[in-house]
């Protein structure tokens, strides 16, 4: 009979231990309460390369609340979709109908870098959309005059808006939650029933808060640990997480990016537009890498959201937000490849890749919106 693993145990083989019929993985970054027991922590990456990353999903078990689960996932937990009402406001952060989860889209969530995030790049999108108007509506209606003004300015506003949404991803990155809220808050759930039947009455509103808000005179003596704000960080644990990687080459993306927004500029565009080499150099070839990194990212994304590395998951707002990152990164990217030739031809397919880029990134930023505000 095969014996039990003990959590302090550590596994035959680096990284990896036999769970049933599949390893698990034992790396794990995270402090849980000592109630809560961690089991099937895994990610989608094969086992060679998987050990090397921390889970991206894993099942949480209380043993003194009844057998409660929660189905933990390293993005619901960055996102801070495991927190049940908003901390400054007290308002119930979940909602049955798609109508009331998109009606939150109107709260303002200042207390959530997750908010801000998306927040940044969608209203950046917004600016790459109407880019990709001016510059594609003069090919398609001679009404309509090439303006170099309208495009230059709206492509570094929108590459600088970009950038400091990749600076909010990178914060968000390092200030996910060191600390699952799953035990704490069932501790508390079950200490306000037990008040509740004390006192002898009912209340129509749900007692149990699983996902990390506090409300008035609920704080107890077994308080879940509070984490500091870090603004920069160089510890080695982030690397092997799926979510800070995605953060990490979008940032570098978006940099890179920046210096073809910033050479868009009327005054720098008349400047260099007919010195060929220059013109792609520091015009063309930031777009191309910058794109391709914006792609990389987006397969991170991708990636933190699959059970299986090869097996999309098109149900999880995660993967459609890295499915449309991944489209609009190779709009842009195709954007300053067909940049480098000057035919008509090329020209209409760079304008053209900037339109269809620009929509999908609005379209993935609008579901990230949704997500950041939505709890689980």
């Amino acid at each position: 009979m095969e014996s039990k693993r003990k959590d302090n145990e550590v596994p035959k083989k680096p990284g990896l231990f036999k769970h049933g019929s599949h390893h698990d993985i034992s790396r794990w970054h995270l402090n849980l309460h000592p109630s809560v027991v961690k089991t099937c922590a895994r990610n989608p990456l094969p086992n060679s390369l998987g050990q090397f990353f921390h889970p991206t999903r894993a099942t949480l078990v209380v043993g003194g609340g009844g057998g409660m689960t929660q189905k933990w996932t390293s993005r619901d937990h960055r996102k801070n979709r495991h927190v049940y009402k908003s901390p400054t406001t007290q308002q119930n952060r979940y909602r049955d109908s798609l109508w009331g989860k998109l009606a939150l889209m109107r709260t303002i969530e200042y207390w959530n870098i997750s908010w801000w995030v998306a927040q940044a790049f969608t209203w950046g999108s917004v600016v790459w959309v109407i880019n990709g108007f001016a510059a594609f509506l003069p090919f398609c209606n001679s009404h309509f005059q090439k303006a170099s003004h309208s495009t230059g300015w709206t492509a570094f506003i929108g590459a600088t808006i970009f950038e400091v949404g990749s600076i909010f991803g990178i914060l968000e990155a390092w200030n996910r939650d060191d600390t699952t809220s799953f035990g704490w808050n069932v501790k508390k759930a079950l200490h306000h029933l037990e008040g509740d039947v004390e006192a002898g009455h009912k209340s129509g509103k749900p007692h149990a808060d699983i996902d990390g808000s506090e409300t008035p005179g609920s704080r107890t003596e077994d308080e879940k640990p509070r984490k500091k704000w870090v603004w920069f960080s160089t510890d080695t644990m982030y690397w092997h997480e799926l979510g800070w990687c995605a953060a990490f080459f979008q940032l570098l993306a978006a940099s890179i990016f920046w210096i073809s927004g910033f050479t868009a500029i009327p005054t720098i565009q008349d400047a260099i537009e007919n010195h060929t080499g220059l013109l792609d150099g520091v015009f063309w070839t930031p777009q191309v890498i910058g794109g391709t990194g914006f792609i990389i990212s987006s397969i991170f994304i991708m990636l933190e959201s699959q059970q299986v590395w090869w097996k999309p998951r098109p149900q999880s707002l995660g993967w459609q937000v890295g499915v449309w990152n991944f489209i609009g990164g190779i709009g842009f990217t195709l954007s300053g490849a067909f940049g480098y030739s000057k035919s008509s031809w090329a020209q209409y397919e760079s304008a053209l890749s900037t339109f269809w880029g620009g929509w999908a990134f609005l379209i993935g930023s609008l579901i990230q919106w949704y997500e950041s505000v939505n709890s689980v």
